[in-house]
């Protein structure tokens, strides 16, 4: 009878779980105890970008890590109606269903736009944000000229171009580009790892969504606490200064009522792996800071 019982719920758990892998287009894993964060990577990266920062709030918090549809060896998804409309929605879904409090929502780059714009779209959902380098229209952080209208066919020829480009020459070109994101040679390494093995439909489409999508004005609605992390070292080279950045993202989130910005000293893109103790930090006075 024992066993029999044991077996019930080995049956019974691993029903919940299948059920709940089958319910989302992203994969979730979950450790530690607490209030609820979710954890959002950026284009092509698997949620295991954010170990380092787990291996801490886990002690804390229930640490919701995602990895996004199509990225990482993560399995892609219909992108005909678009792609970040149904991650975002999935999200606010997941939130909606799931959790019994407001969570804390923590997004790099990609990841980071999409806790913006949940945050925008549903201003009573969540309890604080925070935001890893990235704009509220990134296409406006390079072009101060730019608007919506006008880096449409910039963005169509991007995502072309993106989408013809041999396997062989695409792999080269993440293995150069990531240097320039990221500093350790075996994080380097790892983020190329995931962005070859993710679905290049998906980050294609992505990437066009991101150059073509304005929240500027959106931020207005958000009234919840924002942390805001920028970077400008990996772009030292081309004339980008700390203030330059730090000023770009003044003047986008200019509309949030409640907004702090902190431009790393060091640290590229990534800027969780280049500087992970001043970003967990200030990341834990943050969430832990009460109003």
């Amino acid at each position: 009878m024992k066993k029999l019982v044991i077996l019930l719920v080995i049956f019974f758990y691993q029903t919940i779980t299948y059920s709940q892998s089958e319910k989302y287009s992203f994969n979730i894993e979950i450790k530690g105890k607490g209030k609820p964060i979710i954890l959002i990577p950026g284009l092509g990266s698997s949620g295991k970008v954010w170990e380092e920062t787990t291996d801490i709030l886990e002690k804390n918090f229930e640490c919701h890590i995602l990895t996004l549809a199509g990225f990482a060896n993560q399995n892609a998804i219909s992108i005909e109606k678009g792609y970040l409309p149904i991650i975002e929605n999935e999200i606010i879904k997941y939130i909606q269903d799931e959790f019994d409090e407001k969570p804390i929502l923590i997004g790099h780059s990609l990841g980071g736009f999409l806790s913006l714009s949940i945050a925008s779209s549903q201003p009573k959902l969540l309890e604080k944000i925070i935001i890893v380098d990235s704009y509220p229209f990134m296409s406006l952080a390079y072009n101060p000229k730019a608007t919506v209208e006008s880096v449409l066919p910039q963005a169509k020829m991007m995502k072309e171009m993106m989408l013809s480009t041999s396997d062989s020459l695409f792999i080269q070109q993440q293995k150069m580009t990531m240097p320039t994101m990221i500093t350790g040679s075996s994080n380097i390494q790892l983020a190329t790892k995931w962005s070859i093995q993710s679905d290049r439909n998906t980050m294609a489409q992505a990437i066009y969504e991101l150059m073509t999508t304005d929240l500027r004005n959106d931020i207005e609605k958000v009234k919840i606490p924002i942390l805001v992390f920028g970077s400008w070292y990996g772009a030292k080279d081309y004339g980008i200064t700390k203030e330059t950045v730090l000023a770009n993202y003044q003047n986008q989130f200019l509309k949030a009522d409640n907004c702090q910005i902190k431009v790393a000293e060091t640290a590229k893109h990534f800027i969780m792996w280049d500087e992970p103790k001043w970003f967990i930090n200030s990341v834990e006075a943050f969430i832990n800071y009460e109003e």
